[in-house]
């Protein structure tokens, strides 16, 4: 994503603000083709952080990264894995 110019910075979250709702996937680690569990995110929460890693960075094409953690704190559990 473009930290700048303008332009290209809202050309970048727009891939974000584009959706109705972010999904996060957790995979299994022994089994990387199992889904262990799928977070739900409001397009504005993931905005929110992805506008303040951008504006964290140094660099003018950075990525910006989500943690598992941080899923479980702002999103939703709409699957899990059955027992």
């Amino acid at each position: 994503m473009f930290r700048s110019p303008a332009d290209k910075r809202t050309k970048s979250l727009s891939r974000i603000k584009r959706n109705t709702a972010i999904y996060c996937a957790v995979f299994d680690e022994a089994s990387p083709l199992d889904v262990v569990i799928i977070y739900e995110l409001p397009v504005d929460v993931m905005l929110r952080e992805a506008e303040r890693q951008l504006d964290a960075s140094r660099n003018e094409i950075s990525h910006v990264g989500f943690t598992i953690k941080w899923a479980q704190q702002n999103g939703k559990v709409v699957y899990t894995k059955p027992a």
